[in-house]
């Protein structure tokens, strides 16, 4: 090749490339499949404790899920959560756009690449709001029990009290969602030996850590926030269970309550109900819980303290239970928190005599705490309680 044609060529080649190359200040191409939110930047990840996996998930591990499932999986490990499964594009409803806008904004400084007003989120962004959403969860129930990760960080510690790094459990908590229920169930069935259909917590003795999964099509669930709200509403489940490691069953009536105060502070418009099978019609679902429950207190049919003392199963719960719960736990936990935080950890630390945790005679557990700690024998309890509604909640 000659001089001329070869300088042409060489100089045809660096324009190309210039042609390619982003403009100064203009934001670089994401490559094909990659995170539409982080671009798997492993340093903007790592600042925020997260990663896209793989990891392990179940009784396996996120890769052969993929493998073994004949479907690709959307994945994301933040710092206390593994979140896996579909996650299909949604459209941001025009009433909502400001609402999304302003939390995308306030990630913006963590996240660079985030966009300022997406019309759509993908897979990528809602997974990621997902587990920004669960962060918060977890940093609000640390709150409600007054610990911290820090409580957690010592291993010696840990193995003497027989708990684990996250909150109790050794493991990180799970997610799992499918977009479809009969790949749900052929999952539940391989992994759990369960053919349900309905959302289902589960604990994993064989990683000691909690797991929670849903598919969208049972559940009817077509909205963001909605699959968001009934993830917060059982990983509080996971979490109360999970606290100073899941040794024995939390009372019915606080398990039900933590749920829906968690739930209804993220988003009220979608209520989740833990039920046995036709136990009651949740269709009946009200909008105005506060004005429902202080009708019943203003009827006197709302369940005492210590009527759900004795209540041991979730089939005992009948609609109006569920919502006194909600408002029994709301006003613990937000009226005396520090007294609340006591109560919770007292009730999931009791050792028998050998030291090992006892989950035997929790409705006297509850009578003792409410007097040592609260000064309140369970009529005085419940008449705090029904005074502050009466104070608290609108009639209308």
């Amino acid at each position: 090749m000659k001089r001329p044609a070869l300088l042409l060529l060489v100089l045809g080649l660096v324009a190309a490339l210039a042609a390619q190359a982003p403009a100064q200040g203009e934001r670089p191409k994401r490559r094909k499949d990659r995170c539409t939110f982080c671009d798997h930047d492993p340093e903007v990840l790592a600042a925020n404790g997260m990663s896209h996996g793989p990891f392990p998930f179940a009784r396996t591990d996120s890769t052969r899920i993929a493998e073994q499932g004949l479907w690709r999986p959307t994945l994301l490990e933040t710092e206390h959560f593994r979140i896996l499964g579909d996650f299909p594009a949604w459209k941001i409803p025009m009433d909502e756009v400001k609402a999304y806008r302003a939390e995308l904004a306030a990630l913006r400084d963590r996240w660079p690449l985030v966009k300022e007003k997406p019309g759509t989120l993908d897979r990528w962004y809602r997974i990621h709001l997902l587990g920004e959403r669960l962060e918060a969860l977890y940093d609000r129930f640390c709150e409600l029990v007054g610990t911290s990760d820090e409580e957690f960080l010592d291993p010696a510690r840990n193995e003497q009290r027989g708990v684990g790094r996250y909150l109790g459990e050794k493991e990180k908590y799970e997610v799992m969602v499918f977009a479809e229920a009969s790949a749900y169930r052929e999952f539940m069935v391989d992994t759990w030996g369960l053919g349900y259909l309905k959302p289902q917590c589960w604990n994993n003795v064989d990683r000691d850590c909690m797991w929670f999964g849903v598919n969208l099509q049972t559940e009817d669930i077509h909205h963001d926030k909605h699959l968001a709200a009934v993830v917060v509403h059982n990983v509080a489940h996971n979490l109360l269970n999970g606290y100073m490691h899941y040794s024995y069953e939390m009372p019915v009536w606080i398990y039900t309550g933590i749920g829906h105060w968690a739930e209804r502070a993220f988003d009220d418009r979608f209520n989740t109900f833990c039920t046995i099978e036709g136990s009651f019609d949740v269709g009946k679902a009200a909008k105005d819980w506060a004005v429902q429950v202080r009708k019943l207190v203003e009827k006197d049919r709302a369940a005492s303290f210590a009527q759900f003392l004795r209540k041991k199963s979730l089939a005992e719960l009948d609609f109006p239970d569920h919502l006194v719960s909600w408002s029994k736990f709301q006003f613990l936990a937000e009226e005396h928190p520090q007294k609340m935080a006591a109560w919770l950890t007292r009730l999931k630390t009791r050792r028998d005599a050998r030291g090992m945790p006892d989950g035997r005679n929790l409705d006297a557990a509850q009578r003792a705490a409410f007097k040592d700690l609260f000064g309140w024998t369970l009529a005085q309890a419940e008449e705090a309680w029904r005074s502050w509604v009466l104070a608290t909640y609108p009639a209308q």
